[in-house]
């Protein structure tokens, strides 16, 4: 899947205190590039919100104690901020570019949200922003990051060219796992999972360094593609002079001691190193003041072209579902962009009721996210492709007379696997579809539909096929 981006832009921060001690936070917004059309720096959206409303909820998530419906709360606000609907006087939108450009980029190819944020926002979790449906309702489709067809990545400014070249062949990854710095992991565990995603897969050759510690990393990394981290990340953190900020130094807890980011990246720069992924609890974390204290930041400062973190602490299984569909996308020469996306369906089909599949942040100044070409041979490169699986969910209370809801729609498939689910749990009065295809010439396709009720003019198919073969 090819991405194009839809750059946007966020500038003009601040919070301003009330008389009653509260805060409102206001900035404004625009679409700098996108496939629809841009928004020049006087046509940007004011946009408002109650912040001190919106850390109580920061805090829930963080906590794991928001429920479905209070995610979705959370999302829609973070997407009324990001992509703000067009407002009276207004000419155009982001919301509405975003839309249309979506629909321009056509079914089988992808739509790149490059955030450009001030300190400020940078902080805030973008990757739970939801936006609803056309057929309505409160379902996980509406979040944005759980759409293949979306990527959600943070972009920092850099004097330094986007472009690099394409890796070719296997991948060799370095696999430094550590406990020390926080409560204890099960490393063992943790080896065995990533050993079966990994080693169980053609196409990486992984270097595992158990107790890791700086100086075994110093000597494996050279010709490495890809940096992985098991372990604690640490962020030690001060009270900032803006409300909800705060500053600090980012560090992975290696064996010999904690790691700041500086130093690391130091230690992958000039090495080749493409990709870095950090599973360590708040590596994606940053402190809204000093752009570089977070780990994930100084990496890409270091010039390392993608960044993968984690912006909250992630259940052991859940970020083992991430790894393994993630790393299997990049074994296929899929693109970082779609390798996340799995990842993140990987994760939310591990932990349905959690919050864990926005946990990991991409960030990514690289203007083409198909870093690696995949695997050297072609077979195991075709595999990895055809097991990459599109999984798409739909969930809508009631389609009216005349309305319409379709699953899937896809201009061609000759391999690979697409599961849709589409759930109605009210009375379907117009047309329900679950795919559309223009032409099946191969794959596996797999459709469910749960429909509560079909009224009179009601219609409901599992697929429509143009030509098959």
């Amino acid at each position: 899947m090819q991405y194009t981006d839809m750059v946007i832009e966020a500038f003009d921060a601040e919070l301003e205190r009330t008389a009653n001690k509260g805060r409102i936070g206001r900035f404004k917004v625009r679409v700098e590039r996108s496939p629809a059309g841009e928004m020049s720096l006087e046509q940007a959206t004011l946009v408002e919100y109650d912040d001190k409303d919106l850390q109580v909820a920061l805090r829930k998530l963080e906590g794991r104690t928001l429920d479905q419906a209070g995610l979705v709360t959370l999302g829609r606000t973070l997407a009324m901020l990001l992509l703000p609907p067009q407002a009276e006087g207004d000419a155009i939108s982001p919301r509405e570019l975003f839309r249309t450009s979506l629909q321009l980029v056509g079914p089988d190819a992808g739509l790149r949200l490059r955030l450009r944020l001030p300190l400020q926002l940078a902080v805030l979790p973008w990757e739970y922003a939801y936006a609803d449906r056309a057929g309505g309702g409160d379902g996980m489709d509406g979040f944005l990051a759980l759409d293949p067809r979306v990527s959600i990545v943070r972009h920092e400014a850099l004097a330094a060219s986007a472009n690099v070249p394409l890796v070719e062949g296997d991948l060799k990854l370095v696999v430094a796992l550590a406990s020390a710095g926080g409560p204890p992991l099960d490393l063992a565990q943790e080896r065995a999972n990533l050993e079966d995603a990994l080693d169980g897969q053609p196409g990486i050759t992984p270097i595992f360094l158990d107790d890791a510690t700086l100086d075994e990393v110093q000597q494996q990394i050279p010709g490495a593609a890809g940096f992985h981290f098991a372990g604690h990340g640490v962020f030690t953190r001060d009270m900032a002079a803006v409300p909800g900020t705060y500053t600090g130094v980012g560090s992975l807890a290696l064996d010999d001691g904690e790691i700041p980011a500086e130093r690391l990246g130091i230690n992958l720069r000039g090495n080749g190193v493409r990709l870095a992924v950090l599973g360590g609890c708040e590596t994606g974390r940053r402190d809204g003041v000093n752009v570089w204290s977070g780990i994930a930041p100084a990496l890409v400062k270091a010039e390392v072209p993608a960044v993968v973190a984690n912006q909250y602490a992630i259940l052991d299984a859940s970020a083992v579902a991430f790894s393994r569909q993630f790393y299997q996308a990049l074994v296929g020469g899929l693109s970082i962009e779609r390798a996340v996306a799995a990842g993140r369906i990987a994760a939310y089909n591990a932990d349905p009721n959690g919050r864990d599949w926005g946990v990991p942040v991409l960030y990514m100044r690289a203007g083409d996210g198909r870093l690696f070409s995949g695997a050297a041979d072609g077979g195991v490169r075709r595999q990895a492709q055809t097991d990459a699986e599109a999984d798409v969910r739909l969930r809508v209370k009631e389609v009216a007379a005349g309305g319409e809801v379709l699953g899937a729609e896809v201009r061609e498939m000759l391999s690979g696997r697409l599961a849709v689910r589409l759930t109605v749990t009210g009375t379907v009065y117009g047309k329900v579809t679950g795919a559309k295809f223009g032409r099946l010439g191969g794959g596996n396709t797999r459709i469910d539909m749960d429909v509560d009720t079909v009224g009179p003019g009601g219609r409901v198919s599992g697929g429509k096929f143009d030509v098959i073969g």
